[in-house]
């Protein structure tokens, strides 16, 4: 698939997967043959720069190569998921949570152990893993649903606010159910237009507002959990609450249901507009 087919997300996943596939295959060579050095360097670091405890290293004074040729196979690993991303990033998008389960694992493991034992080693790992392993997130969870732009569940959010701010016969006959498809596709226009920044702010909304019941109303079950009929009244409250960041949230996520809905003729003359008639009702 060409650049240009892409997404702007999905090209910036592309250009990450390829620094990130140079990256993973310099240090396989460097792992096997120089890996042996990383640990005793940066003890001496720590030694000059502040009082934190030095990772022990064995007898030697250096790692054996059983745990760098576990390094270079993991960096070989890494290498394929990210050169087979950036080959067809939309295709393969699927295998980066091979590189997210990997690099979460790793920093996980190292900020614990750096918690528990304090040698700089262990930070230094944490704070060159996860980096990559946020940059990686980001950009796959942007990218993840291609031209759809948003994925199935938050589709489902955006229906289920949509069909309880515009329910069928409410302040008119028709409804946002009536015209599901189209508006959900208008709203998707919508965000066709945007920088990733702002989509991934749209997306994060939306995750938000669902679980907003647990968040913000002490519930055990998110909106998409409710019953149809319990949700308008949540969502009014929503609109109502006394804090202004989640009135802001709420009146933003409108915008991608109003207006797509509105959008359509149906919707136009069932509020009274005429277009043809060059007057608003």
């Amino acid at each position: 698939m060409g650049n240009a087919e892409l997404t702007r997300a999905e090209r910036a996943l592309r250009v990450w997967m390829i620094v990130c596939a140079m990256s993973f295959g310099f240090a396989m060579p460097f792992f096997l043959f120089a890996g042996v050095w990383i640990v005793p360097v940066i003890n001496a670091i720590s030694a000059r720069i502040c009082s934190l405890p030095l990772y022990p290293l064995p007898q030697s004074g250096m790692e054996g190569a059983f745990w760098r040729v576990l390094g270079v196979s993991m960096m070989a690993m890494l290498t394929w998921v990210c050169v087979a991303a950036s080959v067809d990033v939309r295709r393969n998008c699927r295998i980066v949570p091979i590189m997210l389960v990997s690099k979460l694992c790793s920093t996980l493991c190292y900020l614990g152990l750096f918690i528990a034992f304090h040698p700089l080693a262990y930070l230094v790992g944490a704070l060159t893993d996860g980096p990559i392993f946020l940059v990686t997130l980001a950009l796959w969870y942007l990218a993840s649903p291609a031209d759809r732009y948003i994925d199935d569940k938050e589709e489902r959010i955006l229906t289920s606010i949509g069909e309880a701010v515009l329910p069928r016969g409410g302040a008119f006959k028709l409804g946002y159910a009536d015209l599901r498809e189209r508006a959900v596709a208008g709203a998707r226009r919508m965000m066709a237009v945007m920088d990733p920044v702002a989509l991934l702010g749209t997306r994060l909304l939306l995750r938000t507002v669902n679980l907003s019941p647990i968040l913000f109303g002490m519930r055990g079950s998110t909106l998409l959990g409710m019953l149809p009929e319990d949700r308008p009244a949540w969502l009014t409250r929503l609109e109502r609450h006394r804090l202004a960041p989640i009135r802001t949230m709420f009146a933003a996520l409108k915008v991608y249901v109003a207006l797509p809905f509105f959008n359509e003729p149906e919707a136009a003359q069932a509020v009274g507009y005429k277009p043809e008639s060059g007057k608003t009702p």
